[in-house]
């Protein structure tokens, strides 16, 4: 492998709604663990459809071996934070909350994603709640967070959203909405 040459060729592949060579990549990433900080920069690509396609091959990278993105969780909240495009607002709670984070560290996705909950993208905010409610779950959020946040899903307009937190409240086994 080309290192990042060949990430880049890669991922610039096909449309941006579909994961496109993400698999591929992410075998590679695993196979070759320097690749990590090359897929994580173009997690602020110019080009659209690679920050698409790195966000999913990243996210795949977290299920099989989340710690490698330990030293890169400073530089994917900042990701986050800005929020260029939806696909990192739907994938990076995902690799986030795989990860070892201090308690700052938690309080400052927490808190991104409690605005990101009013994103105008319905998978940012499912996401952004989902991710609440993991931190949540493992003790790494203050329990009143993760209900707080599901009582403000509950309380959406956006049918897709109150579902999702009406599913998830039996993961936290929070009450019934205050």
């Amino acid at each position: 492998m080309a290192g990042s040459d060949w990430l880049r060729d890669r991922l610039a592949e096909g449309d941006r709604r579909v994961p496109g060579a993400a698999g591929t990549v992410a075998d590679g990433v695993l196979s070759d663990n320097t690749l990590l900080a090359d897929l994580v920069a173009l997690l602020d690509d110019d080009d659209p459809v690679i920050v698409s396609h790195a966000a999913h091959a990243a996210m795949q990278v977290s299920s099989r071996n989340p710690a490698l993105f330990d030293p890169f969780v400073d530089r994917l909240v900042a990701l986050l934070q800005a929020l260029k495009q939806w696909e990192l607002g739907e994938q990076l709670p995902k690799i986030l909350v795989r990860c070892s984070l201090t308690e700052e560290q938690a309080r400052r996705i927490s808190d991104i994603l409690l605005v990101n909950l009013e994103s105008r993208f319905n998978i940012v905010a499912a996401c952004s709640l989902q991710g609440l409610v993991d931190l949540t779950a493992d003790g790494r959020l203050d329990r009143a967070v993760g209900e707080d946040a599901l009582d403000r899903a509950l309380a959406s307009p956006r049918k897709a959203l109150s579902a999702r937190a009406r599913r998830l409240r039996a993961r936290l086994g929070a009450s019934p909405p205050r």
